[in-house]
């Protein structure tokens, strides 16, 4: 765990409190999905923090209001500036800034769209309200079944990671592809361009832990196969075992 990790944790715990219209996702909520299960084995490090504004669309101004109302049991340490106007397929840019030096210290990136279902999750004292490990799963799968998934190579090393750890049920993924609003991919780029794939995957740095791809690759087939088939059969995945069994 970073310094900078840490007062992440502490900045989206200090958020929750104010019970701000903000649910949280991305590594952050990733890293505790795969903590409170156990799994120890790999650590991406993140810079950034990644949420969704559920609440009626609010300006900039009141976006970063909010957010430094949850920022002042920090001081005079920080605050936070709006950056990026959000639009159609663009999510608010908020940055969290050093009152000290005005060095900008971590990003924001929020989306106002509402979730479907929301958790606390926990680090340390702060208690933090995230999205559900099924959202986490589908907007990841969801990735890998397109040609993002060489830009975003980060993806697979975490669905590997949560399919190590989480017993995952079929249904529920369907099902938040849907309450989301995402359509599964051929998964064409993950089946033919293995090369492109493993290229991707070595250029990520920093990575404690990080499996061999080949290990990896042969693994997500096993995970992937019912939503590579769009088999809709309810199956359950045991990690351990990495096979899938009638529910």
């Amino acid at each position: 765990m970073t310094e900078q990790e840490h007062l992440m944790y502490q900045i989206i715990g200090k958020i929750s409190d104010i019970n701000a219209p903000i649910v949280f996702k991305g590594a952050l909520i990733t890293k505790l999905i795969l903590k409170e299960n156990g799994y120890t084995l790999t650590e991406r490090p993140t810079n950034d923090i990644d949420a969704n504004w559920i609440g009626e669309p609010p300006t900039m101004d009141e976006l970063a209001s909010v957010v430094n109302r949850s920022l002042e049991s920090f001081g005079d340490a920080i605050y936070a500036l709006a950056k990026r106007q959000y639009g159609p397929g663009k999510s608010a840019g908020i940055w969290i800034m050093s009152k000290e030096t005005g060095e900008q210290l971590i990003s924001m990136d929020i989306t106002i769209k509402p979730v479907v279902g929301s958790r606390i999750y926990h680090y340390c004292e702060a208690a933090i309200r995230g999205v559900l490990p099924d959202a986490v799963l589908c907007d990841k799968i969801s990735v890998l079944s397109g040609d993002r998934v060489f830009r975003r190579a980060k993806d697979v090393l975490d669905v590997y990671a949560l399919a190590n750890c989480l017993q995952i049920r079929t249904a529920d993924v369907y099902n938040a592809l849907i309450n989301s609003e995402r359509e599964l991919g051929s998964f064409e780029a993950f089946l033919t361009r293995r090369d492109d794939l493993e290229h991707a995957y070595n250029k990520m740095r920093g990575i404690a832990g990080k499996p061999d791809f080949e290990i990896l690759y042969l693994y997500l087939g096993k995970f992937l196969e019912p939503f590579i088939s769009q088999d809709r059969d309810p199956k359950v995945w045991h990690g351990n075992d990495a096979a899938w069994e009638d529910a």
